[in-house]
């Protein structure tokens, strides 16, 4: 079997992917349930090394989807021209996953990741979880799922156009 550099191309561009929406995926399906039985004042320890180890390569991995996927759509792909966009199934396709991925990272980058490390920084907060009066720490945590559901939703819509484009 002979490799083309489109090949190559769309390998980096589905481990990335895979890294992107499955470290996203693991963090807030497996690990965030896992961490319940720690106590409060560590998990809080826990999930600020946590997003502080992840944010970085998470964030590279969503650069190298969106600038593979430019990529692969353009230079190594159908769209030749700026009308291309605009006026065949395939462009707005791939213009509507180019701009939900941008919005998507953007959105982990600078909306998810802030509200999630301005909780995890929030020392009373946690304190009074392990005092025992835990209200205000569940509504903290559940805040930062409903903020969180943004990105899986734009997750959900470039798994779609992605269907669509193949």
């Amino acid at each position: 079997m002979v490799w083309t550099s489109r090949d190559f191309l769309l390998g980096v561009h589905l481990v990335a992917a895979i890294m992107w929406v499955g470290g996203v995926a693991f963090i807030g399906w497996a690990v965030y349930p896992a961490s319940q039985f720690m106590r409060p004042l560590e998990r809080q320890q826990f999930f600020r090394s946590l997003m502080q180890w992840s944010h970085r390569p998470l964030a590279a991995a969503g650069a190298v989807v969106i600038a593979t996927g430019i990529w692969l759509g353009t230079a190594a792909g159908p769209i030749n021209r700026w009308a291309d966009v605009w006026q065949t199934a395939y462009g707005r396709v791939w213009l509507t996953a180019l701009l939900t991925g941008i919005a998507t990272l953007a959105w982990g980058m600078f909306v998810g990741y802030r509200k999630a490390m301005t909780a995890f920084s929030n020392e009373d907060l946690w304190r009074q979880a392990d005092d025992g009066d835990d209200a205000p720490l569940k509504k903290a945590m559940t805040s930062i799922i409903a903020v969180q559901s943004v990105e899986a939703a734009g997750f959900v819509v470039l798994i779609v156009c992605m269907l669509l484009l193949s």
